[in-house]
């Protein structure tokens, strides 16, 4: 058997009421804007060190690395009469290193870089970092992540999917070079 009070019924459809018609009222809210497109390098998505020398062998390998993953968010300041900003891009970025049989060392250090471009892959900014890889007990293979905060200025009418961001390893001509090779160019 179903009871009514007596003016709680209609109470409860005046609320339900004015609930649809303020969303109604609202309307849909804005996307947030997009972000940079970001992108690994392929031709400097590797690193591999060899013991000095003209040695380029598999037992002349000292270090292996690659650029494997990256994930991140960003977030988007804009002044609404301005139309000026920035785009704060919080980064991080999954290496993977593998020590070498020629290596006498439990530790490496290896420079790699993050490039801001336009959309037409103009360089706009260009930061190189280093990063110190450590070997612990015997373990011969490891990953690691790198956190990095990149801000890009917007000038009026941009927004952040204008830009893209590139990572990779700094490389000299002859391990971009050997990379190449690797990858048949």
């Amino acid at each position: 058997m179903m009871f009514r009070t007596p003016g709680r019924t209609g109470a409860g459809f005046a609320l339900i009421a004015l609930l649809v018609l303020a969303a109604c009222q609202r309307g849909p809210e804005k996307p947030p804007p997009a972000c940079p497109v970001i992108a690994i390098v392929e031709d400097t998505a590797e690193l591999t060190l060899f013991t000095p020398g003209p040695g380029r062998d598999l037992i002349d390998v000292t270090l292996e690395a690659k650029v494997a993953e990256f994930g991140g968010f960003c977030n988007t300041d804009i002044d609404e009469d301005e139309g000026t900003g920035e785009v704060k891009v919080d980064l991080e970025v999954l290496f993977q290193a593998t020590r070498g049989p020629a290596s006498i060392s439990r530790t490496a250090k290896v420079s790699y870089f993050i490039a801001i471009a336009d959309r037409n892959e103009n360089i706009l900014a260009r930061e190189t970092f280093e990063s110190e890889v450590e070997f612990e007990g015997n373990r011969n293979r490891i990953a690691y992540v790198e956190e990095l905060k990149q801000k890009i200025p917007l000038k009026a009418g941009k927004l952040g999917d204008d830009f893209k961001i590139f990572i990779g390893f700094q490389l000299n001509d002859e391990q971009l070079k050997y990379n190449r090779n690797k990858l048949g160019r």
